[in-house]
């Protein structure tokens, strides 16, 4: 694949991608409605995260809701594919790493 086609490509793709995001159906039903491959839409969706995402919007600070109070025992991570993981709040390392797989 030249140059030129790889990046008509890159822009299709970003396009679907984009119009997914702004849609309310799940990625396998945008992919079935638009003929697309999913394993290759999910491939363009983890390399425009992973190339594009600034870091400053990777991470967001936890805090406490009322002040002087502190941390919650325990913390949610939301995954955009719908997976919610709760862990003890005192494991940082772990945190860490299932925050690296979004």
């Amino acid at each position: 694949m030249n140059k030129t086609t790889r990046l008509q490509l890159e822009e299709e793709m970003r396009y679907h991608v984009q119009a997914w995001q702004q849609g309310a159906g799940s990625q396998k039903e945008y992919c079935r409605e638009n003929n697309l491959s999913y394993h290759t839409f999910i491939y363009w969706i983890h390399k425009f995260r992973r190339n594009h995402i600034p870091v400053d919007q990777a991470f967001i600070a936890v805090q406490p809701d009322q002040p002087g109070t502190s941390l919650p025992q325990e913390l949610e991570i939301a995954y955009p594919n719908g997976v919610r993981l709760r862990l003890p709040s005192t494991d940082i390392q772990l945190i860490g790493q299932l925050l690296r797989l979004v």
